[in-house]
């Protein structure tokens, strides 16, 4: 399901929750629309009642079938259950409040005993989501995953979002009638929190964002002053150096910022003093403070401070701990992003645009048909990018897609994603290139003008049995094609349509080739052509085209490794701005 489905749940949980005062009241209604927009079709929800851990209380099963035979109800919200029972991974995600998942537990250790469970409620694997409120694991949710089901870390990100505004759900039900005004501002702050997250998302705008979570920091303390600081931190945890720090007002940061080394020094994850004496650097005494520390992930740390104004309270350290947690799952997604930037290995765990990337341009389409081989080469200005190509073996042709999204990076990634589905649809209904390319302009034109993009695209009908291919283009280059004398075959440019999310009513054509002749077909996008070396010299197109007769009787890892030595003799790397992809027929 897309970013933008799994936004549009994540605000409807969001309601759900600032809307009700009862968790049990919604657990279900929670559960339904996460499940709406990620593989798993079941889950269910257990919680710890005060500090008893030894009973896991099944209070949300409505999506399970054999569990709650063997569990049936036993009390007012779902079974007590003895906590003994659940494999070690359970225990081991509840212990160190970590997400676990385990693709198969019939074949895990830490699943021992769990197998025949498994096949009597119709799941392969689980993942564990624990639910922490104040540093302590008050429950969990366990989804389960059947033959076909899989998580990518986009479906973990999202649940794990859910899982926090769960915790949020169960932290307000556990509050009685005397804080009913902190639930309503808890209420209409997750409205601010949930718009900063989505332009964060888009934009990665570290800075607006952090603005945002102090003010409501402030709202909802009632504090007059708050300081949020992100600080690398070292193998053994300690401080290394600050990366961002932001205070409501500004103006205060430097003399909030002095109240660090304290709050570093604390063997406390969280405190609250009414009754401090300390004088700030700008002359203002300091009565009351509340600081709170969050472990984002081996590399990282959240250090948030609220000073002055009302008295804090432990429900005041409750509201600081879900918030961060909140806030430290959006700083996740950001500095997964400038890694991304920096094109460094990502770690399988958070490469979140990595995994989408290469499920929607995977290296394993279509490779060979018949004695004709499929093979590209692929370079993006970012981790991803919005050149891709994608083919589709319909039986007596292949169909395919070479496009070039307007941009690079997150946006321009959305975007391929909404264009590959139509692709998809549309190759299955249409009878020519050209009518795909009316589907995908007339299906996305509005998505495109709102965002300001466009694209460029080919897309071609390869005949196995017929020796032809007929080709479309929506402002795409037409390929380069060599011949079995190894001479180069002018193709008509003049057929380059305008690209698709320009005109509402946009007009294509066909173009049909007799390929009995071909040897190979190259086609491309801008980013080969428009790279340039220290001399401000392009590479262009007759360059290409000297590089494909020089290699075209070499093989596909020839050809690949010969391409990306000519780029990187061509071009300096700090110049290379644009998405390269090169696809090859031969």
């Amino acid at each position: 399901m897309s970013y933008v489905e799994k936004m549009k749940n994540l605000v409807e949980i969001t309601k759900l929750v600032t809307e009700s005062d009862n968790f049990f009241d919604i657990k279900d209604s929670i559960i339904n629309t996460m499940l709406n927009v990620v593989d798993p079709t079941k889950a269910c929800v257990n919680l710890f009642y005060g500090n008893d851990y030894n009973y896991a209380h099944l209070v949300c099963s409505a999506t399970l079938d054999y569990i709650p035979k063997i569990f049936p109800k036993n009390e007012e919200h779902g079974s007590k259950i003895d906590f003994n029972v659940y494999p070690e991974y359970i225990h081991k995600a509840v212990d160190e409040g970590k997400i676990i998942v385990i693709e198969d537990v019939s074949n895990d250790e830490t699943a021992k005993g769990e197998s025949l469970l498994a096949i009597n409620e119709g799941y392969k694997g689980r993942a564990v989501f624990p639910f922490i409120i104040n540093n302590k694991t008050v429950g969990f949710m366990t989804c389960y995953l059947d033959e076909d089901d899989t998580l990518d870390n986009d479906d973990i990100d999202f649940i794990s979002q859910v899982a926090s505004l769960m915790s949020l759900s169960i932290s307000i039900t556990e509050k009685n009638n005397g804080i009913k005004n902190l639930i309503n501002k808890l209420r209409n702050s997750l409205t601010n929190l949930n718009k900063a997250s989505r332009r964060l998302y888009s934009t990665e705008d570290m800075f607006y964002y952090l603005k945002k979570m102090t003010s409501i920091l402030v709202e909802n303390t009632n504090s007059e002053y708050a300081l949020m600081n992100v600080y690398n931190v070292g193998k053994k945890g300690e401080v290394q150096g600050q990366k961002v720090s932001i205070s409501e007002p500004f103006h205060m940061i430097n003399n909030l910022n002095s109240l660090m080394p304290m709050v570093m020094n604390s063997s406390r994850v969280s405190e609250f003093n009414n009754d401090a004496d300390i004088v700030l650097p700008n002359g203002k005494n300091v009565k009351k403070y509340l600081f709170f520390k969050y472990l984002i992930d081996s590399k990282t740390a959240l250090m948030i401070m609220c000073v002055g104004g009302d008295d804090f309270s432990t429900d005041d350290e409750s509201t600081v701990s879900v918030l961060a947690r909140q806030v430290s799952l959006s700083i996740q997604s950001y500095e997964y992003s400038n890694e991304e930037k920096k094109q460094k290995d990502i770690d399988n765990e958070l490469s979140l645009l990595k995994v989408q990337r290469e499920l929607i341009m995977s290296d394993d389409n279509i490779k060979k048909y018949q004695n004709s081989e499929f093979f590209f080469y692929r370079e993006s200005a970012k981790v991803v990018g919005g050149d891709f190509y994608h083919a589709i073996d319909m039986g007596e042709k292949i169909v395919f897609i070479v496009a070039d999204v307007m941009g690079h990076g997150v946006i321009s990634n959305y975007i391929v994603a909404i264009i590959k589905g139509a692709f998809d649809v549309l190759a299955k209904s249409s009878n020519s290139p050209k009518d795909i390319l009316l589907g995908i302009n007339n299906f996305l034109y509005d998505e495109f003008d709102k965002m300001g993009i466009y694209s460029t695209a080919i897309i071609g009908f390869l005949y196995k049995s017929e020796k032809k291919i007929v080709l479309s283009s929506a402002g795409h280059y037409f390929p380069i094609v060599v011949d079995k004398d190894n001479n180069v075959i002018k193709i008509d440019t003049k057929k380059r349509e305008l690209p698709v999310g320009i005109i509402k009513d946009a007009n294509y054509s066909d173009l049909e080739y007799d390929i009995s002749n071909f040897k190979l077909m190259c086609f491309f996008t801008d980013g080969i052509l428009e790279m340039k070396n220290a001399n401000d010299d392009e590479y262009g197109e007759d360059r290409l085209e000297n590089f494909i007769v020089e290699n075209v009787d070499k093989d596909k890892i020839d050809i690949l490794d010969n391409l990306k030595l000519s780029i990187e003799s061509f071009v300096y790397k700090e110049e290379k701005k644009d998405d390269i992809l090169v696809l090859f027929i031969k």
